[in-house]
């Protein structure tokens, strides 16, 4: 049971009511199901928007899937799995219809536009915030995609176009920038309040995360074709300048311990909703204790003394495989409780991405050169990062003494960028990123075990994947506007890159 269920509980005392309190008025309309209402104030549908998009999206199939590939975490578990880089497309269903489209991008269609005829624009703003947000984490694992003809079931479109990526991501700068213009409007009959889960009505808050967004957008396209990286670098940079998140504001969606309404990773990864087989990964621990880096200790947990667990181990990090261990699973490090507590915030965007926005910007704008503004952006990210956690000053002053950035262009670009990583742990922007500039180079998913001398299940391709295949649901049901460049059988649709991945 999902948080989202209470919410949904809610409402549907609230539509049940007036069946109970008023079956004896003379006016009882017998055409209306009172179960089924038709009409749902802005205040109620939005609470569930957030929540589903917290839950199913920010928090769900598309993260689970990708921190697997960039390497965050790994499936101890036997057979092909999404670890290396199984996915039919019959597993993307769900996603694609139920959240996706479904719970997320049609309810906020229906709410900015009940809220526009009502007279509440902040209502719309964040309707369209969410909307973009949702419509390029959509378009980014499958390209192009059906927009400006979805959300038309009411009209007769059952078999929706599918739009370029090229045009989604117009669209998406226009509903942010529609967002951000209403946002600023203090004309409403109807004003968010505490039913907006995650600023509670506060639209100064709003407006910053929508530039923001903006900003992370600009730079998306810094590879694609017909785009050149500084000018969408220094789009990037005005965007940011007009009003940014900040370490105070940054979008995190509220959980509780109580069951049901517990953190995704908790739920997803610690209690066994789910499994307790994804850890961090080998590759990762690794890297970080390579490096001594302090932020280890908030993104994994030390093994602990356990029945079946090495005494050697306790008190150690250590990572995960993409296979079975031949050992009990408590052996390996868990997802800290930073992140997977029960009560635990999930961070939908972290401050420190900002930052390294501004570091990787001014790179790009110095035509990728090593300069004082570049050198002074990436230490001031590094150390977003380390405040993040709430990592000594001394301890992060270190660090950073450490990792001087490199006067070579090539070696600088992969230590910012390798950085941006390590401080958007566990966020699904680190796929977009490694794919859009190579960086880190992550290497396959086919680590072995200490003592292991062949991998049981090698990946399946010998490639990170570029995207997810096409759901099997549009391929059943609206098959003539399915890509035709995109072939059906998964393992060859998965290394064919995105639009903006494709220069």
């Amino acid at each position: 049971m999902k948080r989202q269920n209470y919410i949904l509980s809610i409402l549907l005392i609230l539509f049940i009511s007036p069946m109970i309190f008023g079956s004896c008025t003379k006016n009882l309309d017998i055409n209306q199901d009172p179960n089924n209402p038709t009409d749902v104030p802005e205040n109620l549908i939005l609470s569930a928007l957030l929540s589903n998009f917290s839950y199913e999206v920010n928090g769900g199939y598309p993260t689970r899937v990708s921190v697997l590939w960039t390497k965050y975490l790994a499936g101890g578990i036997a057979g092909n799995h999404e670890g290396n880089y199984l996915i039919t497309s019959s597993d993307v269903n769900n996603f694609w219809t139920s959240f996706s489209y479904s719970d997320v991008m049609n309810n906020a269609t229906v709410l900015k536009n009940k809220a526009i005829t009502n007279g509440n624009p902040n209502y719309s703003a964040i309707a369209k915030v969410v909307l973009a947000w949702n419509l390029s984490m959509t378009t980014d694992v499958f390209g192009d995609v059906p927009y400006t003809d979805a959300f038309k079931g009411a009209e007769g479109v059952f078999k929706p176009k599918y739009d370029k990526q090229e045009d989604v991501y117009k669209s998406i700068q226009t509903l942010l920038d529609e967002a951000i213009v209403e946002a600023a409007s203090t004309t409403n009959a109807l004003k968010p309040a505490a039913d907006d889960l995650l600023y509670q009505g506060n639209m100064a808050k709003w407006t910053a995360l929508a530039h923001t967004l903006k900003a992370r957008f600009y730079l998306r396209l810094s590879n694609a074709p017909g785009m050149t990286a500084s000018t969408q670098a220094k789009l990037a940079l005005d965007e940011l300048a007009k009003g940014a998140i900040t370490m105070a504001t940054q979008p995190k969606f509220a959980y509780l311990a109580s069951t049901g309404a517990e953190n995704p990773w908790y739920q997803y990864a610690i209690d066994g909703k789910w499994a307790v087989t994804t850890r961090p990964s080998q590759y990762y621990v690794n890297k970080l204790i390579d490096s001594n880096d302090p932020r280890l200790a908030f993104q994994a947990t030390k093994v602990t003394a356990a029945t079946n667990v090495d005494p050697a181990n306790v008190g150690k990090f250590i990572g995960l495989t993409n296979e079975a261990p031949s050992n009990n699973i408590l052996n390996y490090s868990a997802i800290a409780p930073f992140y997977s507590a029960k009560d635990a915030p999930l961070y939908w965007m972290v401050y420190p991405e900002v930052e390294f926005i501004k570091a990787e910007a001014e790179f790009l704008v110095a035509n990728k050169t090593v300069t004082a503004a570049v050198t002074a952006a990436y230490e001031k990210a590094i150390k977003a990062s380390m405040d993040f956690y709430g990592i000594a000053g001394t301890e992060a002053n270190t660090y950073i003494a450490n990792n001087v950035l490199s006067s070579s262009s090539t070696a600088a670009y992969s230590q910012i960028m390798n950085q941006k990583y390590i401080a958007n742990f566990l966020m699904f922007e680190a796929y977009n990123d490694f794919r859009r500039t190579g960086l880190p180079a992550l290497p396959l998913n086919n680590e072995m075990y200490p003592g292991q001398t062949k991998l049981d299940q090698p990946p399946r391709i010998n490639q990170i994947p570029v995207r997810f295949p096409y759901p099997s649901g549009e391929r059943l049901y609206n098959s003539d506007n399915v890509p035709a460049d995109i072939p059906t059988d998964p393992v060859k649709a998965i290394v064919i890159p995105v639009w903006w991945n494709s220069k």
